[in-house]
């Protein structure tokens, strides 16, 4: 099944579409996306980087994570929203940033992540796979 995606940063400079056939919508509890998103948990869609079309040109900043890979971040040059995020360099993947999605709805997280690092008050509902850290023992896509 084809899960047909699309969202933007919050001015509309950058839009973006996803016709994934395969995604991983998670929760990541690490530092880094904390500090990055302003909130305790990064939430996010993963999609092979060959079923993402970007209009526009976001900017891109990198850095190590928690993990010791390094990380890019996409964002928009003129209202600084956070679109995705992605391996750097190689990019063969893309974390579509929920909150960035038209329809939000359409997130519900399967996994959560780095949950070493979650602040005691957060609670995700549902049934999800929870990894100490990154996703340690398989869950991939877009991988080469």
């Amino acid at each position: 099944m084809t899960t047909n995606l699309k969202g933007g940063c919050a001015c509309g400079a950058i839009r973006y579409e996803a016709n994934a056939t395969e995604s991983i919508p998670y929760v990541c509890h690490c530092t880094d996306c904390q500090k990055h998103s302003g909130a305790p948990f990064h939430a996010a869609i993963v999609v092979a980087a060959d079923d993402l079309t970007v209009m526009g040109t976001p900017k891109v900043w990198t850095k190590d994570a928690d993990s010791g890979r390094s990380i890019a971040r996409h964002f928009c040059g003129d209202c600084g929203g956070h679109l995705f995020t992605s391996p750097w360099p190689e990019a063969t993947r893309f974390s579509l940033k929920a909150g960035t999605l038209d329809d939000p709805s359409v997130f519900a997280p399967a996994h959560q992540i780095w949950a070493k690092s979650r602040v005691p008050w957060v609670s995700i509902g549902g049934e999800t796979g929870e990894f100490v850290e990154g996703f340690i023992g398989g869950v991939t896509i877009g991988a080469k």
